[in-house]
């Protein structure tokens, strides 16, 4: 095995290991392919234990460490678009496409790969108006957990053991003429409000 491949195995090892202990409450519908999951980028670790039933695919960076990420999304199950909106979107955008058109569920963390943090990027917008699929806004919050204050996107680290609320919003349709800059700030909308439901229901 080479030294990608094994650290491959080993992260997504420790993913396994990691959400297995996490103790989850899930509120919202189903989320059923085709279509889109849109989440913030740094709330992907506690999302891996709640991922839909199916086939599922993500776009990830063309760098070497992207490349890393695929190997490990591999070996959890994720297939992988290579591209994203700083390189090889174009790319990306016609794999996610292909992909949600056969039945898969898109993974995107909106705000990626590089922020602002918290603004939706236009790609998954374009990929919903393109093929018609819903797009289903998730928050999520932790009972214990850290966020990593000097990564732009405060990457969430929940502690081992702690209870972690994974809430779904309606599905959101944008039709193939919808204006991109109110599609956008519609799910920009929706990821705020499952992020303050989850976080309510951390706080009961």
């Amino acid at each position: 095995m080479s030294r990608a491949g094994l650290l491959a195995w080993l992260a997504a090892w420790l993913v396994r290991a990691w959400i297995a202990t996490l103790r989850y409450r899930r509120s919202g519908p189903v989320i059923e392919g085709p279509g889109v999951v849109a989440f913030w980028h740094g709330d992907q670790l506690p999302l891996f234990g709640q991922r839909p039933a199916g086939p599922l695919v993500a776009p990830i960076s063309l760098s070497r460490d992207g490349r890393l990420q695929a190997r490990i999304l591999a070996r959890l199950g994720i297939a992988d678009a290579p591209g994203s909106s700083s390189r090889g979107g174009t790319r990306a955008a016609r794999a996610l496409l292909r992909a949600v058109r056969r039945g898969a569920v898109a993974l995107m963390a909106v705000d990626g790969p590089r922020g602002p943090r918290h603004e939706v990027k236009p790609g998954v917008v374009f990929l919903a108006r393109l093929s018609g699929a819903p797009v289903w806004p998730v928050g999520v919050a932790v009972g214990r957990g850290r966020r990593l204050a000097r990564a732009w996107d405060r990457y969430l680290l929940p502690l081992p053991f702690t209870r972690a609320w994974v809430v779904v919003g309606e599905p959101l349709r944008f039709a193939a003429d919808a204006d991109p800059e109110a599609a956008r700030a519609a799910l920009a909308a929706g990821l705020a409000e499952v992020g303050a439901r989850a976080e309510q229901l951390r706080c009961r």
